[in-house]
């Protein structure tokens, strides 16, 4: 699949931007970010290369624009059972629904795994994190979703509770202990 044309991913980038949100470039269909000092980037769409995709910058940089991300089949299909509701919700194809947005003052990035085999179960992603966006290309071709919905407003302790005991569920419902 071909990465889209600069111009259209400029304008993500600025309407991520217009919505108080900094992006950082990323390698072409890849999730790694171009630059090593990509945590302290603030840049302004033009200043995006050509080619490439495109994360956002979570956490405080962008008002507390945090990323809980699904990373297992069973997280996303107990989500709805077990986070608060938010209408901003993105994925791709082969992962639809495997990120949730929120607005979560004070959120810190939490990583939950199975305590058996160590795989990632659900990540809280907030300051010093990024999360990639559409209209990114996945390194398998496949495009991801837009962020074009509004994310909810939740207080940072519950939504850490509510990931945490998301991803307790998921290791009952793989039958180990919590």
């Amino acid at each position: 699949m071909s990465q889209q044309n600069p111009i259209d991913m400029r304008s993500h980038v600025a309407a991520y931007r217009q919505r108080g949100w900094y992006c950082v470039p990323l390698r072409p269909q890849s999730k790694s970010p171009a630059r090593r000092d990509w945590t302290n980037l603030r840049l302004e769409p033009n200043a995006f290369p050509d080619r490439g995709n495109i994360g956002i910058i979570l956490g405080e940089p962008s008002g507390w624009l945090v990323d809980v991300d699904l990373d297992c089949p069973e997280a996303i299909e107990l989500a709805d059972s077990y986070l608060p509701p938010t209408p901003a919700i993105t994925g791709r194809a082969s992962a639809p629904r495997s990120h949730r947005w929120y607005i979560a003052t004070g959120a810190v990035t939490e990583k939950h795994t199975d305590p058996r085999d160590g795989s990632m179960i659900v990540e809280l992603r907030s300051t010093g994190t990024q999360t990639v966006v559409g209209p990114s290309i996945h390194p398998d071709g496949e495009p991801y979703d837009v962020l074009d919905s509004e994310p909810a407003i939740v207080p940072a302790p519950m939504l850490a509770a509510c990931v945490k005991a998301l991803s307790d569920a998921v290791i009952v419902k793989r039958g180990g202990p919590v």
